[in-house]
């Protein structure tokens, strides 16, 4: 998560004080208002459709056929808030390793990330229950899945589909 989220917002290692304040300036433009959430952060448009989310769960989940999202589809489908969340919360996390400019190895743990698990998990809630004549955040999140199974290189509709058997009368035809 930490490469990823380095490489989709742009912070770059290095030793020149332009590139620790770009580095320091962004860090605290993304996490102003959470607006690393944005797929178009500087606009702030495009709520919980940032690339980095879909890039994290192909990346964990969906990487291949054999990955945990294919072989244990149940427990995504449909995609959990709760895991949203978390990778949201991650984002953060890996955004504060930046704040000073120069990337720091910052320990994810619960004792410092539950409470913004909880305000990300809330927002979502709030979000689904705001927009639920839309169905926004089942969409949003539907989309996350399709796509997901696409890059692990699983059709979502074969994923789906569930065998059938023949019944003895389509038999008796083709013997006719």
């Amino acid at each position: 998560m930490q490469a990823l989220t380095a490489s989709f917002f742009g912070f770059r290692t290095s030793c020149s004080i332009v590139a620790i304040k770009q580095n320091r300036d962004l860090a605290e433009c993304l996490k102003d208002g959470s607006c690393f959430i944005f797929k178009d952060w500087e606009k702030r448009c495009g709520i919980y459709k940032t690339g980095l989310i879909q890039s994290a769960v192909n990346d964990m989940w969906f990487a291949n056929r054999n990955d945990e999202g294919v072989i244990h589809s149940k427990y995504f489908d449909p995609f959990p808030v709760e895991t949203l969340a978390l990778i949201l919360t991650a984002i953060d996390c890996c955004i504060d390793e930046w704040i000073t400019g120069v990337k720091e190895d910052i320990k994810f743990s619960s004792a410092t990330y539950s409470p913004i698990y909880l305000v990300h998990l809330n927002s979502l809630q709030r979000f689904n229950e705001c927009t639920s004549a839309y169905k926004l955040l089942g969409k949003i999140s539907g989309d996350i899945l399709d796509i997901a199974r696409l890059h692990a290189g699983v059709d979502s509709l074969a994923a789906q589909a569930t065998p059938i058997g023949f019944t003895d009368d389509i038999f008796d035809d083709a013997i006719q």
